[in-house]
């Protein structure tokens, strides 16, 4: 069964975002599909760099997206967290740049510029006005080419990360959340944060970063993408001109092969003293984003998990009381792994009786893998696909993050549409199948309690 999107929609994309009249699809099916498509171009420098441009001229701007193939996943056991110090790095400083400058122009200029890092990329972006391609483009090769890592720069940064960390460890729950993503991703390249472990921040040397750069931020290790009021041919013109000659290095090093463990049933409940209330994590392992079953898990995701009208949500909050908020998803979905998520904020009650929450869930999941789900709850699952989908693709930024992702990591620029392929192509059967597969009661479960809850 093939299922259809039954709606048409209108958006204020010119010419970037094409939505075309539905029409009758082949395969038997009782609805229309809609059928979106993006019109880029692209072009490809000889030290391996990869360029994709969407031509939109509905406002006066464009977004640059840079994005490496560098995350967490490409650490080294003892040398975590430097994917993301070299987020804060690139802005330090370059041959041609001082520190923080390539920021400063941008801001100057009426843009704004930012960067992150996850598990499995870092990427740069820029927001500005049409006419600083130029200065954009000379500042981004600037600092891939010539960055400085000098000694002061490096203890700066370092102590602006240890400090980030010490932030985010004194937020409720982070260091809980820390320690389940250990477990749940145990022996993996997923099981530790991207920011790092402070013992490794602590033993970094300046030496270690410049071997990290030099491996992973090169040009044959990136993808730009150019998204807005700007001419391709200028474009081709200029990215060659500024980092055409930049060398091309050598290959990444190959992550290691791993495997996700499953089928273990782990429960624990952990002391939070930053917490004022008790929150409780469900947490299953999955697939990779690339695997054959990742399109059906995540609809079982919005089926199970994914808002208050969704079947667990309805059931904790609206029938049985015992959470104030719950809600989750395949929340986890990177290269290589995943992991389906449940969280809920219990009520007095619902901490009582957490045995019967447990039960009740456990009873759910059940009653999927034996009886399946509806088409009716499969189509509502696919349409919030498609209407997240619209929403990425209707800003510059949205469109450039897509077509980076699936440029550099599965060789499809239009990734973000054929994975609505994907879903529509999924099945109750294949729901069905999916939830005997990789859920039942053999969960990761954390409790985490403020500290005057805690159990002896």
């Amino acid at each position: 069964m093939r299922l259809a999107l039954g709606c048409a929609l209108v958006t204020p994309l010119a010419g970037a975002l094409i939505v075309a009249p539905a029409v009758h699809a082949k395969k038997k099916s009782k609805q229309d599909s809609l059928k979106i498509s993006l019109d880029i171009k692209d072009f490809t420098l000889d030290n391996g760099m990869e360029v994709y441009v969407i031509e939109d001229d509905s406002t006066p701007a464009f977004n640059i997206n840079i994005t490496y193939d560098v995350g967490s996943r490409d650490e080294e056991v003892g040398h975590t967290g430097f994917a993301h110090f070299f987020e804060h790095m690139m802005f330090q400083g370059s041959q041609n740049l001082p520190d923080n400058a390539i920021g400063e122009y941008t801001e100057r200029a009426g843009g704004n510029i930012n960067a992150a890092t996850s598990f499995d990329q870092t990427f740069y972006y820029h927001n500005i006005p049409s006419q600083y391609l130029d200065m954009v483009l000379w500042g981004e090769a600037d600092r891939l080419a010539n960055l400085e890592i000098t000694k002061e720069a490096f203890e700066a940064q370092r102590a602006a990360v240890k400090s980030e960390k010490d932030r985010g460890d004194n937020q409720p729950f982070a260091k809980g959340i820390e320690q389940m993503i250990g477990e749940l991703f145990e022996g993996t390249p997923y099981s530790h944060m991207p920011i790092g472990y402070l013992e490794d921040l602590d033993n970094a040397k300046r030496e270690d970063a410049e071997a990290f750069f030099k491996t992973y931020y090169k040009p044959s290790n990136a993808v730009m993408v150019i998204v807005g009021d700007v001419e391709f041919e200028k474009v081709k013109e200029r990215v060659t001109h500024y980092f055409g000659e930049i060398p091309k290095g050598d290959p990444k090093p190959p992550v290691v092969e791993f495997e996700v463990k499953r089928g273990r049933k782990i429960e624990r409940q952990v002391s939070d003293d930053k917490a004022q209330q008790t929150q409780w994590i469900w947490a299953w392992p999955t697939v990779g984003d690339d695997h054959p079953d990742r399109a059906a898990i995540e609809l079982l995701g919005n089926i199970l998990f994914g808002g208050q009208s969704s079947r667990v949500p309805k059931l904790m909050t609206d029938d049985k009381k015992w959470t104030a908020f719950a809600g989750g998803g395949h929340l986890f979905a990177f290269r290589d792994a995943g992991a389906m998520l449940f969280f809920g904020v219990p009520t007095t009650e619902g901490e009582k009786h957490l045995d019967e929450v447990k039960t009740a869930l456990a009873g759910e999941l059940d009653k999927v893998a034996k009886k399946g789900v509806s088409s009716k709850e499969l189509e509502k699952a696919v349409n919030a696909q498609l209407m997240q989908t619209i929403s990425t693709l209707q800003t510059n930024a949205g469109r450039a993050m897509a077509v980076a992702n699936g440029a550099l990591f599965y060789d499809d620029p239009k990734r973000v549409l054929t994975d609505m392929d994907r879903y529509s192509e999924v099945t109750t059967k294949d729901i069905k199948r999916v939830a005997q597969t990789y859920f039942n009661d053999n969960w990761v479960f954390y409790e985490m309690v403020p500290a005057n809850k805690a159990s002896k």
